[in-house]
């Protein structure tokens, strides 16, 4: 049996995009991150708005029959310059777990408030899940102890029902 190969890229690809940065695979679904400009939130929404450097993205691919396509552009709900959103990122099944190691809201544990951006590089997970074709945010994951260059979500694991996230700014004195 002969494998699928396919080129794939952004559907809205430009130069510093680095594009790959980090990719999963489950089944027949790749996701894969970027560090695009897109000033997007949420999922399919507007890629052409670049004011937003470096804020990163995810773009989901899904093999049919040997031939893949973009099923969906996914970006942070809070979407924001330098977050990082897709330099780590975990697919499996019908969850995407991405983090965003620079986002910058002060909240902590789950769904808190996105808006107070007083925590430099505190960083943040989010989760993703599919219905069908259709792809929408569940969570929003913050540390318990959130705290300034703590780089949450700078790695993400998710298997089954259970997600891990790495925060390798924290630094823990025994």
């Amino acid at each position: 049996m002969e494998s699928a190969r396919a080129y794939l890229k952004a559907s809205n690809t430009e130069a510093g995009d680095w594009f790959g940065f980090d990719v999963s695979v489950s089944g027949d679904t790749l996701a894969v991150g970027s560090l695009e400009d897109s000033n997007a939130t949420g999922v399919n929404s507007n890629q052409a708005d670049n004011s937003a450097t470096d804020s990163g993205a995810v773009y989901v691919f899904t093999r049919t029959i040997n031939v893949w396509s973009q099923q969906a552009y996914l970006k942070a709900s809070n979407t924001e310059t330098n977050d990082g959103f897709g330099l780590a990122l975990s697919l499996s099944g019908d969850t995407l777990v991405v983090g965003a190691d620079s986002e910058r809201s002060n909240a902590t544990g789950v769904n808190g408030n996105q808006g107070d951006n007083s925590s430099t590089a505190a960083g943040a997970a989010y989760v993703f899940t599919r219905t069908g074709v259709t792809w929408s945010q569940q969570a929003y994951l913050k540390a318990s102890n959130t705290e300034a260059f703590d780089t949450f979500g700078s790695n993400v694991g998710v298997s089954g029902d259970m997600i891990v996230v790495g925060a390798t700014g924290k630094i823990v004195t025994l």
